[in-house]
């Protein structure tokens, strides 16, 4: 009676420490939050474009920054604008972020655009990004919707599941793709990525 005791007791600790040492050990999802309060917090601006017609030798032009009007929910939103006369281009920003090597990890994005005006026309398209290289075309993204189902803000996420590669860094970006010959300003705010 004694050594069957002793066994169910040492089989319990056994089960307690293992139950134990897979909660510590399971990998807990990572969060990044950047409502670009103090800066870009590291997001770079980046695009595809194409050429302008109208100045020979240079592409059309872009441009991400940080204002003040509207925001969501501090006081700065960053700010993406593209002369998309050419019905052509993407402008995006982005980050390289770490996690774990040579993993099967789950990517999730979800942040805030906002338009000036709601339009039954499709005039730009919400594109988002997630993977092991940087950006760098317009079929890089995943489209996630329209930019102007909604005037004001509206919420977008894009959720991917990947393969990390030895060094563990991921690449996430997120912005607007021109669907519309006209040029184009929507903000972007509070962004969330989760790498679980």
């Amino acid at each position: 009676m004694r050594s069957s005791f002793k066994l169910g007791v040492t089989i319990g600790i056994l089960t307690i420490i293992s139950a134990m040492a897979g909660w510590y050990f399971c990998p807990r999802p990572i969060k990044y939050n950047e409502g670009f309060e103090q800066d870009f917090g590291g997001w770079t601006g980046d695009a595809d474009v194409p050429p302008d017609p109208n100045n020979p030798g240079s592409n059309v032009y872009w441009n991400v920054s940080r204002t003040t009007s509207p925001t969501r929910p501090g006081q700065q939103s960053v700010k993406v604008y593209i002369d998309g006369k050419q019905d052509d281009g993407t402008v995006w920003i982005e980050k390289a972020m770490s996690t774990r090597r040579n993993a099967q990890i789950q990517v999730k994005i979800s942040f805030d655009v906002y338009s000036e005006n709601e339009s039954l026309n499709v005039i730009a398209a919400v594109v988002g990004f997630a993977g092991t290289s940087n950006p760098e075309t317009e079929a890089d993204f995943a489209v996630l919707g329209q930019a102007n189902e909604v005037s004001g803000w509206k919420r977008y996420t894009h959720t991917i599941t990947l393969k990390t590669d030895s060094s563990g860094e991921v690449w996430v970006a997120l912005g607007i793709s021109v669907r519309w010959e006209t040029e184009m300003t929507y903000n972007i705010d509070d962004i969330e990525v989760t790498i679980g």
